[in-house]
């Protein structure tokens, strides 16, 4: 009995001593469309809907469908976007300076106005509290055109990568992060349908990705006032973790393989 004991409390105390491995969950949160809406922090719907419907092309069951009929409302610019993510026991789960997170979802564009020197965010990496500004993270079409957008903290632009803008099929995106206010130490990876593809060249591009007092990330349309019409966008899978794997729609088995794709 006393070396049952003993042994008992070496294992306790082998566990709880700092350092010690202990399991974290690779997923931190997932949309699952069981919970509604209620798996994000917030909505904005300026005007438009949100809710979830089978998937209109049959191929992930549920889905999210952010609507909006683009009429504006006075000043405000046409919005309908999912803000940030709360997990089922209703903690939020924000990005904050040291972090590192990987973001994996579907998406999905039917219909989706664009015009010639206008833009539309489909996806942001947004911050808020002191300091909050442009995104440092957006992925953006312009025209026919999807890229994906960096803002330094002077707010100069630069786009990281593009590619013909995709509508009315369902694509795949994994953003990996590390958060930092240092440009020397924040990053952005990014994979497009499984593939890897490079940012400027690189495939780990060094970004200063906090100017506030944390980030978190919207789904959804949110664009300039000189597009026009109703626009749809679907949201299938979404789900944040710590690693590519752990979140990554598995849609086949991705290859990894690293695609240049040129920004202009």
């Amino acid at each position: 009995m006393r070396r049952l004991l003993c042994a008992g409390i070496a294992i306790a105390a082998a566990v709880l001593l700092p350092g010690s491995a202990i399991s974290v969950p690779a997923t931190s949160w997932e949309a699952e469309t069981s919970r509604g809406t209620s798996v994000f922090e917030g909505v904005e719907e300026k005007p438009g809907s949100i809710d979830v419907v089978d998937d209109p092309l049959g191929e992930h069951g549920s889905v999210y469908r952010l609507h909006t009929s683009g009429e504006q409302q006075g000043s405000e610019r046409v919005r309908v976007e999912t803000r940030g993510h709360r997990t089922p026991d209703g903690d939020r789960l924000r990005f904050t300076e040291g972090d590192t997170y990987y973001i994996g979802w579907r998406s999905m564009w039917d219909p989706l106005p664009t015009a010639e020197g206008e833009w539309v965010a489909l996806w942001q990496l947004k911050d808020y509290g002191s300091g909050a500004a442009t995104p440092p993270l957006s992925l953006r079409a312009r025209g026919d055109v999807l890229d994906l957008e960096y803002a330094d903290p002077d707010m100069k632009t630069t786009r990281l990568w593009e590619i013909p803008l995709p509508r009315g099929s369902w694509n795949s995106f994994v953003v990996g992060v590390h958060v930092s206010s240092d440009p020397g130490e924040g990053w952005v990876r990014f994979w497009y349908n499984g593939e890897e593809q490079l940012l400027n060249g690189q495939q780990q591009a060094p970004a200063a990705t906090l100017r506030a007092d944390f980030v978190t990330d919207k789904w959804g349309v949110y664009r300039s006032d000189g597009v026009r019409g109703e626009a749809t966008a679907y949201l299938a899978d979404a789900k944040v973790g710590t690693g590519y794997a752990d979140v990554a729609p598995q849609s086949g088995s991705p290859s990894g393989r690293v695609v240049n794709e040129a920004p202009r």
